[in-house]
């Protein structure tokens, strides 16, 4: 059986690929999604012998991409042309939830620094309302904050829990703070929240991003996309 999703997410890379230009200052997230989609950008841009640069959000994306010969970078400029990412969740206004992979603080700089931030999800990551389905919000604190900013996050509404790695160990980034993923009812204004999550001494960055403009390339089940767009 043809795999669907495969299909859909090469159209998607396709897509993306052209409009990359020579040149191009580029932001990467990181991810399962992104580390799927980079090679099919990857293989486009070697055809159309565009070499742009890309600024990766973590190690492990990173090394996806110098493992495809393109070219990684610091953010040397203040403005990015494009960030490519993906998302955990995002609502009917298109404001997201981000952070799964740990690379919230990065991801939310870079997409802050760009003139245009394109999205890749897959279906199921839409929904009416931000922390619908038990989606959990990720907040980066740092680990001397640790105590303050859970019983802050709880008195705001939220069911704050330390994520913890694979060894039974708690998780950290690559900035070297901690994430709780909290929990909340599903938010009606997200913008509201995401400044009252900030406001929190200790806490360095929220997984709430509602970025313009945006364009999120939905994956769809039939092998094709759509696209929705918020300026």
């Amino acid at each position: 059986m043809k795999n669907l999703r495969a299909e859909s997410i090469e159209k998607i890379g396709k897509a993306i690929s052209s409009r990359i230009r020579r040149g191009s200052l580029l932001g990467l997230g990181s991810g399962t999604t992104m580390a799927t989609l980079l090679p099919i950008i990857a293989d486009e841009l070697t055809v159309r012998k565009v070499r742009p640069r890309w600024v990766p959000t973590s190690l492990q994306i990173s090394l996806v991409a110098q493992g495809l010969g393109q070219e990684t970078t610091a953010m040397d400029r203040p403005m990015l042309d494009l960030v490519v990412d993906g998302a955990d969740q995002i609502d009917a206004d298109l404001n997201l939830i981000k952070g799964g992979g740990g690379a919230l603080f990065r991801e939310k700089v870079l997409i802050g620094s760009s003139k245009s931030t394109i999205i890749v999800a897959d279906e199921k990551k839409l929904a009416d309302r931000l922390c619908s389905g038990g989606v959990r919000i990720p907040v980066e604190a740092h680990p001397f904050a640790r105590v303050p900013v859970a019983e802050r996050l709880r008195m705001i509404g939220g069911e704050p829990r330390i994520r913890i790695g694979e060894r039974g160990f708690p998780f950290y980034t690559e900035n070297g703070n901690l994430i709780f993923d909290t929990g909340f009812e599903p938010v009606e204004r997200p913008s509201v929240l995401e400044g009252e999550i900030k406001s929190i001494a200790g806490v360095v960055e929220s997984g709430i991003f509602t970025p313009r403009p945006l364009e999120v390339y939905v994956i769809e089940e039939d092998g094709g996309y759509r696209v929705l767009k918020k300026n």
